[in-house]
């Protein structure tokens, strides 16, 4: 393999201010009970597959937060494509989502990109990948470490998930979310995440 097949990523510490930071983990740590098993696209179908993806995802969303963090994330939109390696374009469409890692939870390697039936109803693609991390402290987890494959296999990064990070990508680039241990089990002490994907108009 050659370094030419590695995506390319960016990483980004102390992504959020400490008040947005604050907010948006107190959002999520009040809504235990609106976080449900997340599903997997497959054939237009957004499909429960727990051998595939075991996390939550919650019906909130960011609930008041999401127009400052989805404003955060395209001010910063130029960075993000040329450290991933792309196009700027004029985004169609922004994708966010509230997500939870509690013990044993995992994402096999897959693509963030729709493909055949999944795309052929949309008007934009999934260009740039995102994922913001945030979570209680002193931290109540371990492992959750972002993994990026190079096109055509093998590993090209492996990212620690701290708390308060970005970390963006070409949506097509391969990945996976490792397991997660949580010893406690207690909804606090899971992973958080915001998943972010932003879409490019088919006709640009």
């Amino acid at each position: 393999m050659t370094a030419s097949l590695a995506p390319k990523y960016a990483v980004i510490d102390n992504f959020l201010a400490a008040p947005l930071h604050a907010d948006l983990l107190a959002f999520a740590l009040a809504r235990p009970g609106r976080f449900k098993p997340t599903g997997v696209q497959q054939a237009g179908a957004n499909l429960i597959q727990p051998k595939m993806r075991q996390s939550l995802r919650c019906a909130d969303q960011l609930g008041p937060h999401a127009p400052a963090f989805s404003a955060l994330i395209h001010a910063r939109l130029g960075e993000l494509c040329a450290a991933a390696g792309i196009v700027p374009f004029a985004v169609a469409e922004t994708e966010l989502e509230l997500a939870a890692h509690g013990d044993g939870g995992f994402y096999k390697v897959h693509y963030d990109t729709f493909t055949h039936q999944g795309r052929a109803d949309g008007k934009s693609d999934r260009t740039l990948s995102a994922v913001y991390y945030f979570f209680r402290q002193p931290k109540g987890f371990s492992g959750g470490d972002l993994q990026l494959h190079r096109f055509g296999g093998g590993l090209a990064a492996r990212i620690e998930p701290c708390d308060n990070r970005l970390i963006s990508f070409a949506s097509i680039a391969p990945h996976e979310v490792l397991p997660i241990a949580c010893p406690s089990g207690k909804f606090e002490d899971y992973r958080f995440s915001v998943n972010c994907w932003l879409h490019r108009p088919r006709n640009q």
